[in-house]
C-alpha cells in the first residue's frame, strides 16, 4: 500500500486473515506497533527492541477479536518512542505527516494509526491511551478518539508504558464505526436515564475564552441539561498532573529498565531524560502520588453516580509545529497533561470528537464513570445531530 503520510512501519506484508462477515465487515484496521500481529515484529517505536522482537507467532487477544468480528488488518502504524510521547517524533522511523495541516504536528503516541484513519488507508485505528495519546492524535487530526474505561479491553500481548494508565483505544472518522466498535468489543449498553452534563469552570478557564464559550453554547443548543460548576474535585490540575506524571514516570522506568541498562545509546534523548526521571523518584513521592490518585478517584466516583457526564475541551492550547523548537513541544505537552490526565487518574473512558465553531474544527470531549463509554457514545450523537 502507498504511504506517502509515512503512517505505517515499514514492514513486508503477512498474510492475516480475518471473518468474512461480522459487524465490523469491510472495515479496513490499522494498528499500533505495540500489539503483537502473528507474522509482524513488534519495535514500540525503537530499533534496539525491533532487533530484539523476531516475527511474532500469535495476535495480541484484542486485534484477533476484532479480526473475527470482520475487520481487516492493513498494517502495523508507527508510533512513538516507546509510547512516551504526546507529539508524535521519532528519531528511529520520523514523524507522520499530519493529513489535516502538513505543518502541524500529528500528535503522538498513537499518531500513525491516526494518521492513517485521517488520510483513508483505514477506517479503524487500534492505538493506546497512557497520558492522552488517542485523545490528542484524534483532536490534532480531526477524528474522533475512545479511551475507553481503564481495564475494561484485553491487553494481553500489548508492550506496557505504565500499566495502571495504560488502555488499548481507538480513532475513527465519523461515530458509527466508533459504536460498532464498542458493541464488537462488548462494551455494555446504556440503559441508564439520559444524563446531565456537567461544565467545570476552572478547566474551561485554561483555554481561550472565546471558544470555550462557543463549546458551552453548543452544549446548551442541544437541549439536554447543562449546568456549571467550580471543579469536578478539590485538588486543583496542577497538582492532579504533577501526581499523574510523577506515577507515569516511576512505572515508565519500571517498564524499559532492562531496555535502558543494555541499549541506553539505543534511546533519543528526551526519552531517556524522562526515564532517568522516573528511575530518580523517591518512593514518598510515589505513594503521595497514588494518594492523591486514590483520593481523586473517589470524589470523581462520587460526581459521576449522580448520573452525570463531564464535558471538557480535548486540547489545552493548539497544536505546534512539526519544526517547533523541544521548548514549544514541551509547553505544549505540559499544558495538555493537565487535561488529559483526568481520565487516568480516575481510570474512567473519554470520548473526545470535533465539533464545528467559528475558528474551525475544535475537540470537546465527554468524560463519564466508569463501564459508561456507551453512554458517552449517546451523548456525542446527540450533539452532533444535524
Amino acid at each position: 500500500m502507498r504511504d506517502p503520510w509515512n503512517a505505517f512501519m515499514p514492514y513486508p506484508d503477512a498474510d492475516v486473515g480475518h471473518a468474512a462477515v461480522g459487524p465490523l465487515s469491510g472495515l479496513r484496521l490499522a494498528v499500533k506497533d505495540l500489539f503483537d500481529v502473528a507474522g509482524y515484529p513488534t519495535a514500540a517505536g525503537n530499533a534496539a527492541v525491533l532487533a530484539a522482537s523476531g516475527i511474532k507467532t500469535s495476535t495480541a487477544p484484542l486485534v484477533q477479536t476484532l479480526l473475527d468480528t470482520g475487520a481487516c488488518f492493513v498494517g502495523k502504524t508507527n508510533t512513538d518512542e516507546l509510547a512516551y510521547s504526546l507529539i508524535g517524533g521519532n528519531i528511529h522511523f520520523g514523524m507522520p505527516i499530519n493529513p489535516r495541516d502538513r505543518q502541524l504536528i500529528p500528535g503522538g503516541s498513537s499518531s500513525g494509526s491516526a494518521v492513517a484513519v485521517a488520510a483513508g488507508l483505514a477506517d479503524i485505528g487500534l492505538g493506546t491511551d497512557t497520558s492522552g495519546s488517542i485523545r490528542l492524535p484524534a483532536a490534532v487530526n480531526g477524528l474522533i478518539g475512545w479511551r475507553p474505561t481503564h481495564g475494561s479491553l484485553d491487553n494481553r500481548a500489548l508492550r506496557p508504558l505504565a500499566p495502571s494508565f495504560d488502555v488499548p483505544g481507538f480513532v475513527t472518522r465519523s461515530l458509527e464505526p466508533m459504536a460498532a466498535l464498542m458493541s464488537a468489543v462488548g462494551m455494555r449498553a446504556a440503559n441508564d436515564p439520559p444524563p446531565s452534563i456537567l461544565v467545570p469552570e476552572d478547566i474551561f478557564a485554561t483555554i481561550d475564552g472565546a471558544v470555550a464559550d462557543e463549546m458551552i453554547a453548543s452544549l446548551r443548543s442541544t437541549g439536554m441539561p447543562v449546568r456549571r460548576t467550580n471543579a469536578i474535585a478539590s485538588f486543583s490540575l496542577a497538582d492532579l498532573a504533577l501526581a499523574f506524571i510523577t506515577i507515569l514516570q516511576r512505572e515508565a522506568w519500571e517498564s524499559n529498565r532492562t531496555l535502558f541498562e543494555r541499549s541506553p545509546e539505543a534511546i533519543a534523548p528526551d526519552i531517556a531524560a524522562r526515564l532517568l526521571s522516573g528511575s530518580r523518584l523517591d518512593d514518598e513521592e510515589v505513594r503521595e502520588a497514588g494518594s492523591i490518585r486514590e483520593l481523586f478517584s473517589a470524589e470523581i466516583d462520587g460526581l459521576l453516580r449522580e448520573n452525570v457526564v463531564v464535558a471538557l475541551p480535548t486540547l489545552a492550547m493548539n497544536p505546534p509545529r512539526r519544526d517547533a523548537e523541544p521548548e514549544r513541544f514541551a509547553a505544549f505537552r505540559s499544558a495538555c497533561i493537565k487535561l488529559l490526565c483526568l481520565s487516568g487518574l480516575g481510570g474512567c473512558p473519554q470520548l473526545a470528537f470535533p465539533i464545528v465553531n467559528d475558528a474551525g474544527n475544535v475537540s470537546l470531549s465527554l468524560f463519564g464513570a466508569r463501564s459508561a463509554d456507551r453512554m458517552l457514545m449517546n451523548v456525542a450523537r446527540q450533539l452532533t445531530a444535524e
